[in-house]
């Protein structure tokens, strides 16, 4: 029975082929996944992989607001991140009101007009 190759080594391998832009790699990966009866451990995967990514200065940054980000936008989140390939993975959730919250695989920015309305409940409790 052949062996099975640990999710991450699997990571640092993805991370690099996606880096040359080898995108064959997803379908890959996914094929990998269900032969060897691994889909649990998709979510851990995809955050193993953009750990590796992130270590080889390519950031995976999670853009959620509550409207489409304009391009000025984009650009100032790449700059925020300067030297670094940026990716910007969107998520439009209406009920953020308003603002930006982002997230990378070791932070967390949220100016988000819901978490302050949070915030301001929180505080008269």
């Amino acid at each position: 029975m052949p062996t099975r190759l640990p999710r991450r080594k699997l990571a640092k391998h993805s991370a690099r082929l996606i880096i040359e832009g080898k995108t064959e790699i997803f379908d890959q990966l996914a094929a990998l996944l269900v032969s060897e009866h691994r889909t649990q451990e998709t979510s851990l995967l995809v955050r193993d992989i953009e750990d590796q990514l992130a270590e080889l200065g390519h950031i995976v940054v999670r853009v959620e607001s509550a409207k489409p980000i304009d391009e000025a936008t984009r650009t100032s989140i790449r700059q925020l991140f300067d030297g670094q390939t940026v990716y910007i993975e969107e998520t439009v959730r209406p009920e953020l009101i308003g603002g930006i919250r982002l997230s990378t695989p070791t932070k967390r920015l949220d100016r988000t007009v819901l978490k302050k309305l949070n915030d301001l409940r929180s505080m008269s409790e």
